[in-house]
């Protein structure tokens, strides 16, 4: 279900700085993804003597109280998550016209709990295990139009535990850098449509399933749209953010069955610090450390329900994550 950590495509920030010597900005999500994956996290470092590549890696180490998707899942909240995310960016075409940037993108995500989910249904049965979920990653990155971002990423969710199938999603999203104009204090805006492609990215057809023997809502959709407004202490290198998101579901993505959807699904604050580990030796890559805490509120009934199923085990309108990791640019 990829974390906020894994959602976004930062590759065209990471690649344009890397050349040019200056600061290098690698996002998580998640998630995003990709997103949200949400959702990459960023984590910014300094490349200032690295030699221009075509081919990149990105690898991000991060711990958490929980694991909480993008979508508002609380998958599990015993112990601690820990994630792990490898990117590789391969840059196919770098130019100064209306598509100045074109380069392709392959991962992969993965989750583990320290104190093991079911195996099967219910949640809290026996046998556990500690790996909870595995996600391939492709997708395209294009620069366009100088200051904006357009990535299709598609991404696989392989779920381990309680019997959950294999769904599959494509994100569409439009990313505006807005640095030029506001300096240090850019807000960062973006724009996503996210598509099931075929079952579920939650547990909507679940309270279907169970309480009326019935298929569910089947595959939807959402809209979302989200900032990050950040500042920079250049002298040091501490990166600062809060960003924030809103989730607008369509009506079958989390379903109607506890009562009739809302417009907003969930709306998401946080705020995270970036360090870059400078006292890392030249040649082992560019080394962040980051540190954050995310907020969610569950607008809709229907999200709040169907945490029955998930580690709450009942209805749950908020939720709350720290989190810790390291992230390593080649």
């Amino acid at each position: 279900m990829i974390a906020n950590t894994t959602e976004p495509l930062m590759k065209k920030d990471i690649q344009k700085n890397k050349r040019t010597r200056a600061k290098t900005c690698l996002r998580k999500s998640a998630a995003g993804v990709l997103g949200a994956f949400t959702a990459l996290n960023l984590v910014c470092t300094h490349a200032e003597d690295a030699a221009p590549s075509r081919v990149d890696a990105l690898l991000n180490f991060e711990f958490s109280d929980k694991y909480l998707t993008p979508r508002g899942m609380i998958v599990h909240q015993n112990g601690l998550t820990f994630q792990q995310l490898a990117l590789g960016f391969f840059n196919v075409y770098k130019g100064d016209s209306f598509v100045n940037d074109f380069t392709l993108v392959g991962g992969v995500w993965n989750d583990f709990s320290s104190d093991g989910v079911s195996v099967h249904a219910p949640f809290g049965t026996n046998p556990k295990t500690s790996w909870v979920e595995i996600d391939p990653i492709a997708g395209i990155s294009l620069g366009v139009a100088k200051h904006f971002t357009l990535s299709v990423t598609y991404t696989a969710f392989n779920m381990q535990i309680l019997d959950i199938g294999t769904s599959q999603h494509l994100e569409t999203k439009l990313a505006f850098d807005d640095s030029p104009y506001l300096k240090a204090f850019s807000l960062h805006p973006y724009f996503l449509y996210w598509q099931e492609l075929d079952g579920k990215a939650t547990a909507a057809d679940v309270p279907y399933a169970v309480f009326l023997g019935q298929s569910g809502p089947g595959s939807s959709h959402y809209f979302e749209v989200g900032v990050a407004p950040s500042y920079t202490f250049e002298n040091i290198g501490l990166k600062l953010e809060a960003p924030l998101r809103v989730l607008l579901p369509d009506k079958n993505f989390y379903g109607e069955y506890y009562g009739k959807a809302s417009t907003v699904g969930l709306y998401e604050v946080g705020a995270k610090a970036s360090l870059p580990l400078k006292f890392m030796p030249k040649g082992y890559g560019n080394w962040g450390a980051h540190v954050g805490f995310r907020y969610m509120h569950f607008e809709d009934v229907n999200l709040a329900g169907m945490q029955q199923f998930n580690a709450p085990g009942e209805s749950t309108r908020e939720s709350a994550q720290v989190y810790a990791g390291i992230s390593i640019f080649f």
